[in-house]
């Protein structure tokens, strides 16, 4: 089971980062916990200047990128963006997590900049114009993009089309990952959607630093990091589920 939602986690883990990326330093250097151990134990954390693209086969990675949303917001004190391709986003969710560990919505809320997309060329236009100008303007604690290849699985596109519009989104985030030096969350697809081929993945695959498998196991959640052949099996806790160690004390224990 995972552990309680707790502040004031994020730390450098510059070793287990090293198995996955070999960078130098950067000029801001933050490291983010999620929350769900088996994750971060698998990981190191998210590390700024770096795109994770997570192959979403579980409905799990809603709850990865809705935690992960609001330890962003409460660690760093900026805003998120967050470019929906999939109808994922749900801001009541982010308003009950907001509830559920003590902080104010309203305020949260307002530091999260949404924007949906309904078509591949809508998404495609965000991704240039909006994602540019956000990380233009500002410096955001963290790029959420979800569901990225949900748009481009339209049988009335042509495949070489798709596959030339998504190379172009993918590499724009990986752009902006690097320029504004944020932290990246890409999901693959919306679980029940149509399934991107292996061309699309081996696509995105290619484009991002670090990709995160994530399957559904009878009960259980498989993470994977196919780049470091590092794996575990878990069984998570619901995020408004109460624990024992929540008696402990407040939010900060």
């Amino acid at each position: 089971m995972t552990a309680p939602f707790q502040p004031g986690t994020s730390t450098s883990r510059e070793e287990a980062l090293g198995v996955l990326r070999g960078d130098g330093p950067l000029n801001m250097e933050r490291v983010l916990t999620s929350s769900i151990s088996p994750l971060d134990a698998l990981t190191g954390g998210f590390r700024s200047s770096t795109a994770y693209l997570i192959d979403s086969g579980s409905r799990y990675a809603s709850d990865i990128l809705h935690l992960s949303c609001l330890r962003a917001l409460v660690e760093f004190d900026e805003e998120v963006v967050w470019i929906d391709g999939g109808n994922a986003i749900e801001p009541y969710t982010l308003s009950a997590l907001c509830k559920r560990f003590g902080f104010d919505a309203h305020e949260m809320l307002s530091m999260v900049n949404i924007a949906r997309a309904f078509t591949a060329y809508q998404l495609v236009s965000l991704i240039d114009d909006t994602l540019g100008e956000e990380a233009r303007i500002g410096t955001p604690a963290m790029i959420i993009i979800s569901s990225i290849s949900d748009m481009f699985m339209d049988k009335d596109m042509r495949r070489t089309e798709s596959h030339q519009l998504l190379r172009r989104c993918a590499e724009k985030i990986e752009g902006a990952t690097k320029s504004k030096e944020t932290i990246t969350l890409v999901t693959s697809h919306t679980p029940g959607h149509i399934q991107p081929e292996p061309r699309t993945m081996s696509l995105l695959s290619g484009i991002f630093d670090v990709v995160i498998q994530v399957r559904d196991r009878e009960g259980s959640v498989d993470l994977r990091v196919p780049r470091s052949e590092n794996a575990v099996r878990f069984t998570p806790t619901p995020w408004n589920q109460m624990i024992l160690g929540d008696f402990n004390g407040g939010f900060d224990g």
